[in-house]
């Protein structure tokens, strides 16, 4: 296994963890907790994922390919059995004491969830920001779908006060009903915007992602439009989207479960992704007229350089303060 992952420590095995529920956790032995994002195209250069696999069973998520680097190829692999890096703070004290981050933004959280319910057992994410809490002069960026992360408000407070610190809420519909389906063990919509609310309220900067827009299940103009109100109500500073994209492990799963929960849009996704990762221009330009109409009527600038075919290839320049494309490089994903 260590052969697959050039961040495992030499001739350590991976340790096995009592499970909870159907979920199987495995001890990963990292020296190397800090990876460089090789993409120039992302505004990042830094990521940092606490855990590999993540419990949510998000039915689209594009990160399930990253289990293949450790010849597992089953898309159910990616949520049953979850990698624990349990040395995780010391091995971000080391790289940050050797490696020469400066300015660049830190990622956490761009390939799984570092607030997962695996968080509230292991804590990886909170012993990480206990160090981030440490220093000063920092730019990081947290993605999740969790309310976990108010747990953490106090280390949050301290990191914000002397680093640039952006917190990004993924939130693609706020009907509870479809979310459960799509995002089987992830937080409801409504507990999400209250945990957006208490960070702003706090002062730290928020985002929605709304990644990605499935078509025919989110993105619709009234769906949109309640997601960008409520995100607007919360304090969220901006709302950032992009459509569905398929890499084969993830389609292994995405496909199936289409064509068993919503045949009628099965054709449509056939169509869209059966000879190609991305969604159709025209798709796209249909979209970004919709948010661009959506988030201007409440009061969200809209961005002139965004461009749907570099968004699309994850070429997209976004503002600083911005969440990241989070299409990123294998070597980025670790």
């Amino acid at each position: 296994m260590a052969s697959t992952n050039p961040t495992l420590l030499p001739d350590v095995p991976a340790e096995p963890i009592a499970p909870i529920r159907d979920v199987e956790f495995i001890e990963m032995p990292v020296r190397q907790i800090l990876n460089r994002c090789a993409n120039p195209a992302m505004s990042f250069r830094w990521t940092i994922n606490p855990y590999r696999g993540c419990e949510f069973g998000c039915v689209y998520c594009y990160a399930r390919y990253t289990h293949e680097f450790l010849d597992l190829r089953d898309p159910m692999d990616f949520e049953r059995r979850i990698f624990v890096k349990r040395q995780a703070a010391e091995a971000l004290a080391r790289n940050l004491a050797r490696m020469p981050v400066g300015a660049d933004q830190i990622a956490l959280g761009t390939a799984t969830d570092p607030y997962q319910p695996a968080e509230r057992k292991f804590g990886l994410t909170r012993s990480m920001l206990e160090v981030f809490a440490r220093l000063g002069g920092l730019d990081l960026s947290i993605t999740t779908k969790s309310a976990l992360i108010t747990r953490d408000l106090d280390l949050l407070r301290a990191i914000n006060s002397r680093s640039r610190l952006a917190v990004n809420f993924s939130l693609i519909t706020l009907n509870r009903r479809l979310q459960r389906i799509l995002e089987p063990r992830a937080p409801r919509p409504a507990l999400r915007l209250r945990a957006l609310a208490q960070l702003t309220a706090a002062g730290i900067h928020c985002n929605v992602l709304m990644m990605p827009m499935i078509p025919g299940l989110t993105d619709g103009p009234t769906g949109i439009e309640s997601v960008i109100r409520a995100a607007r109500r919360a304090g969220a500073a901006g709302v950032w989207w992009r459509s569905l994209f398929l890499k084969p492990a993830a389609a292994r799963r995405f496909v199936p479960f289409i064509r068993e929960n919503f045949p009628e849009q099965a054709a449509r996704i056939d169509d869209f992704y059966g000879r190609s990762t991305y969604a159709p221009r025209a798709y796209d330009e249909h979209l970004s007229a919709i948010f661009e109409r959506l988030k201007r009527k409440h009061g969200y600038a809209v961005e002139a350089d965004r461009d749907h075919r570099s968004m699309q290839a994850g070429t997209a320049t976004i503002p600083a303060s911005a969440p990241r494309q989070l299409e990123l490089v294998g070597q980025a994903l670790r």
